[in-house]
């Protein structure tokens, strides 16, 4: 009696060997078939079990046998034509390994979206003539049926968006020529047009009509006016369980419409592009896959394996020579707390102010070169002085800044010196109710590129303004 494997440790197997039937599934959608030939089976389990051991390649030539697979029940099917035996295997094996690649995720064309259609529309007409009786078996199956043809429709379309997304991948494959043969660039242009325009035209646009919700067609009515016709006679018939189950599958099915349709502009962006943007495309698309599947080493089971191992990566390539020695950029952006809106506002409403007094701001006389004269500086510290008295300030963790961001571009013939003497005077004459307290921190101003000292940088010691304190003798 030969040796023959369960069907869980064959299946148990195949997964452990996944790139057997990756290989053949590729096969069957090149050739549009619906089965594997035996001897492309024997020829994929030959060439890959080379490279095991021998416990192994025995073990894997044995399960992954005609024999074994008929009666473990993963092969349904062998059927004899053409002088050759064609293996039909199990569909949810293959779809449970289509799950597993996202490259091998069927495209759907519009005669597998039409069928969908139709099937729909049969459940709502049948539902049409319905008890809507719990006792009634032929409700509860049509019910049954409704549930898993919605369900398996989204599952369909859910990869499919899958599928696309990766089509970036699919467009460097086709575009790849372009950087190796510039002589022949016409002719490859026109090549990939066609194959471009086949993959929009037969799987990318049928599905954008399909979940558009305002697509007329001729025979019928579209997906979504059938599945709001199927909840109405729900509603209608006090099945609101069900209802809210369709209505909800339908706004699922309607989220899916954005991914699609910016595929679609991603295509047509593509087509689009010069020899020098292919070329460029391909190198981003190259390296991008060199993560990817650093990333996918880390979606293993072992839970060490949590980061990229990408020191090889940036030696190879270079980008992140020198990374660590440059700061990170800057960001600008609006904070979520309320004190952070009410630090704005305050600052609008004290820019505003300074604007309404434009009349009282100071011209302060232009010093030129680097002379000295005792009467003009201190005509220009007195107007300066006079002016200070006069302005609004709040409490801030920088007073030099705040300081310097209020005179500059406000006043005409504005200094860093004008800054200093400023300054001064607020430290020793602080405002009203307000004390300025020094820091041993130390930051650096840049000057504004119209003034005289433009480029030059100055360091200055942190200086906060805040409420006066009260101390109570008592």
């Amino acid at each position: 009696m030969s040796k023959r494997f369960s069907t869980l440790d064959t299946t148990r197997l195949l997964f452990e060997h996944p790139k057997i039937l990756f290989r053949l599934i590729e096969r069957m959608d090149r050739n549009e078939a619906r089965y594997v030939r035996e001897s492309d089976l024997v020829a994929e389990v030959m060439d890959y079990s080379r490279r095991l051991g021998r416990a192994d390649k025995d073990r894997v030539r044995l399960a992954l046998s005609t024999d074994n697979l008929f009666r473990s029940g993963l092969v349904i099917d062998i059927i004899k034509a053409e002088g050759e035996r064609r293996l039909v295997f199990q569909d949810a094996l293959i779809n449970m390994m289509r799950a597993c690649n996202a490259s091998l995720y069927q495209e759907l064309t519009d005669a597998r979206l039409r069928g969908h259609l139709v099937t729909l529309r049969d459940v709502r007409d049948r539902l049409e003539v319905s008890s809507f009786s719990e006792f009634d078996p032929d409700f509860t199956e049509l019910r049954d049926d409704l549930n898993e043809r919605v369900s398996q429709l989204i599952g369909l379309l859910r990869q499919n968006v899958i599928r696309m997304q990766t089509i970036s991948g699919q467009l460097a494959e086709l575009s790849g020529d372009a950087s190796r043969a510039p002589d022949r660039y016409l002719e490859f242009r026109q090549n990939l047009f066609d194959q471009i325009v086949t993959l929009y035209e037969r799987h990318i646009k049928p599905t954008l009509v399909f979940l558009n919700p305002d697509t007329r067609l001729p025979d019928g009515s579209n997906l979504f006016d059938t599945l709001e016709a199927m909840v109405r006679l729900l509603e209608a018939n006090g099945d609101h369980s069900l209802a809210d189950q369709i209505f909800r599958s339908a706004l699922s099915l309607n989220a899916l419409y954005k991914p699609i349709q910016s595929v679609a502009r991603e295509v047509e962006h593509f087509l689009r592009k010069t020899r020098q943007g292919m070329v460029q495309y391909n190198a981003m698309e190259h390296f991008y896959s060199q993560l990817r599947s650093l990333k996918d080493d880390t979606e293993t089971l072992s839970l060490r394996r949590k980061w990229l191992e990408g020191g090889a990566f940036a030696r190879n390539t270079g980008f992140l020579v020198g990374l660590r020695a440059q700061q990170r950029p800057k960001h600008y952006a609006f904070g979520q707390s309320s004190s952070y809106y009410q630090l704005l506002l305050s600052e609008l409403d004290l820019r505003l102010s300074d604007i309404r007094r434009q009349d009282e701001v100071p011209v302060l006389q232009e010093v030129s070169g680097s002379g000295r004269n005792a009467r003009v500086d201190v005509q220009r510290i007195r107007r300066l002085y006079d002016w200070l008295e006069s302005l609004e300030l709040r409490p801030t963790e920088d007073l030099v800044r705040e300081l310097h961001g209020r005179l500059e571009g406000f006043i005409p013939g504005y200094r860093p010196p004008d800054l200093l003497a400023s300054l001064n005077r607020l430290v020793n004459t602080p405002p009203p109710g307000y004390q300025v307290v020094t820091t041993n921190r130390f930051r650096i101003l840049e000057t504004d590129s119209t003034l005289p000292e433009a480029g030059e940088q100055f360091v200055y010691r942190k200086r906060r303004l805040e409420p006066r304190t009260e101390v109570n003798d008592d």
